[in-house]
């Protein structure tokens, strides 16, 4: 049964059951749908779209956390369409994001409401031009949530294993990759995630994470259906101006299932008093995953600490490791059970993220020489099971590469996740990445783009000169960006003058601060031999402030 077979049976078995419920500011709920309104609705969802675009149409889902979404989103795999949730953006680099992901998939229709519609074309720009003058047909879950019931509506057949829909990887601008979940890899992938959870038609979730996200769409989202439950939904930008809301509501629903990445609990002990902590019961709450970026120990620790009075158990901290070219899920730890810790270094300790998801293998390889590695040695993490994807949408040699590895021992074929871990008593520990991606607050990014933003912030920001990447500081991973400048003699507030510069555009295009922005002389980045920058070894030098002048 996949997700849409479940959906049926869920709204046969219990019709008044509430499925979904929004929360607004003041914790009240603002929109909810019981199994029968939901499944009604996604039937008329459905046969609108059927109506418009032929199967396998790629159609943009631009929404932010309402019903609406996860209407639109079930009717378009019900009408056999590619579903592509896609982050809503207002700035003009946002809307460029927009439009690399649409030509990207070659989109044919874009589903949202009428104010955000609106709110796109407020400002008049290149990019919202573009954007009007796309060839698409527009939707609106305005119109789409009250078409009329279709009790009727054919689903229109696609094989289990074709694409359901497009999950993008990143922000970037210039090169967007689209994931290709089918329904056998989405179904593979939640039924590995609530086994292993526990989670039952009796259970309650809450999220805030984004529902373009793997982690909000697949967990947040479609975990409570699956399993028959309730979820709970707070809108991501809610959560980050109020985040007591989320204690609060998995507080006032008893819910069992939460998670997201370490810097939510961060966000909600920096934000919520301890007083107010100790009055909430997190009692019920089983499951508190944390992933999406790499896990900081002290977050668990003061997390555990601070919400004891309140009856979370630490138990219930879930560390967790996937990626959206696996679905979701490739390991999860234990609820119920004690994390483990290994000491790597004096300055570096690393927790395991559970033993692997049902099915599941995870192998540990050299990522030069492909050889696979034993217990205890670091290694490239390499997986293989149901829930990974056919590949990059349109993206055959990438795919070929990431999808499609095999070990020197003719092992595979296996997904090249591109981090760095070891296997210890059936344990996964997540030690680095071998890629030079960014990820900061659990959202991609790539380092090319932020570097091409900071080279054009600036005239005396020499070119192809800028290397962007993280570090690691007291709050979680953070980015920092070294440039060279065109002249030799900077005075201070030269320096500060482009530096400013630098951080306001990266702040424009990716709404990110900038933790040290770095200025050198001509000649001083790491470059090869063919003039590619090295921001791996560029970290290294820079990072740790060992800059030979």
């Amino acid at each position: 049964m996949d997700i849409l077979d479940v959906l049926k049976t869920n709204a046969g078995l219990h019709p008044d059951k509430l499925a979904y419920g929004y929360i607004g500011k003041e914790g009240e709920i603002t929109e909810q749908l019981d199994y029968h309104q939901l499944h009604q609705r996604v039937l008329g969802a459905s046969h609108l779209l059927s109506s418009k675009f032929p199967v396998n149409a790629r159609v943009i889902l631009l929404l932010p956390a309402e019903a609406g979404f996860v209407c639109s989103f079930l009717g378009a795999l019900h009408a056999g369409i590619i579903a592509v949730p896609t982050p809503i953006s207002y700035s003009e680099p946002g809307i460029n994001r927009i439009l690399s992901i649409m030509r990207d998939c070659a989109a044919s229709g874009i589903i949202t409401n009428a104010k955000t519609y609106k709110m796109l074309f407020q400002r008049k720009n290149d990019a919202s031009s573009a954007l009007q003058d796309y060839d698409a047909e527009w939707i609106f879950t305005d119109d789409l949530m009250v078409a009329p019931a279709a009790p009727g509506a054919i689903r229109r057949h696609k094989e289990s294993i074709e694409t359901a829909y497009l999950q993008y990887t990143s922000g970037s601008t210039s090169q967007p990759k689209g994931v290709m979940i089918s329904h056998t890899n989405l179904t593979a992938n939640l039924r590995a995630i609530n086994n292993c959870f526990g989670r039952t038609a009796e259970d309650t979730s809450v999220t805030w994470l984004p529902h373009y996200h793997d982690m909000g769409l697949v967990d947040g989202l479609l975990s409570p259906l699956f399993t028959g439950g309730t979820g709970f939904v707070i809108s991501p930008l809610l959560f980050i101006t109020k985040p007591a809301l989320l204690l609060q509501t998995i507080s006032t629903y008893h819910a069992g299932f939460c998670g997201g990445p370490g810097f939510g609990l961060d966000h909600c002990l920096a934000r919520i008093p301890q007083e107010q902590l100790d009055a909430l019961d997190l009692s019920s709450l089983r499951v508190l995953y944390v992933g999406a970026e790499p896990i900081r120990i002290s977050t668990l620790e003061r997390f555990a600490a601070a919400t004891q009075a309140a009856g979370f158990r630490k138990n219930s901290l879930v560390p967790s490791y996937g990626l959206a070219e696996a679905t979701l899920a490739v390991s999860l730890h234990l609820n119920g059970t004690p994390t483990t810790y290994r000491k790597l270094t004096d300055a570096k300790e690393v927790v395991a993220c559970g033993p692997p998801v049902e099915f599941t293998e995870v192998s540990i390889v050299n990522p030069v020489s492909n050889a696979s590695l034993p217990d205890g040695k670091e290694g490239e993490i390499w997986v293989k099971n149901s829930g990974i994807a056919a590949g990059y949408w349109e993206k055959p040699d990438v795919t070929k590469a990431t999808f499609q590895a095999y070990t020197s021992d003719g092992e595979g074929p296996y997904l090249r996740t591109g981090d760095l871990g070891f296997m210890e008593n059936g344990l996964l520990f997540i030690t680095g990445r071998t890629k030079e991606l960014i990820i900061i607050r659990g959202v991609n990014y790539y380092p090319q783009d932020i570097e091409e933003v900071v080279s054009e912030s600036h005239p005396d920001i020499q070119p192809n000169a800028a290397a962007a990447f993280s570090v690691e500081t007291e709050q979680g991973e953070a980015l920092m960006i070294v440039s060279e400048v065109r002249r030799v003699a900077q005075t201070p507030d030269d320096e500060k003058v482009i530096k400013n510069k630098m951080a306001q555009s990266v702040g424009l295009a990716f709404g990110l601060i900038p933790h040290e922005i770095l200025l050198l002389q001509p000649g001083k980045l790491p470059k090869t031999s063919s003039g590619k920058i090295q921001r791996l070894k560029a970290r290294e030098l820079f990072a740790k402030k060992s800059i030979v002048d």
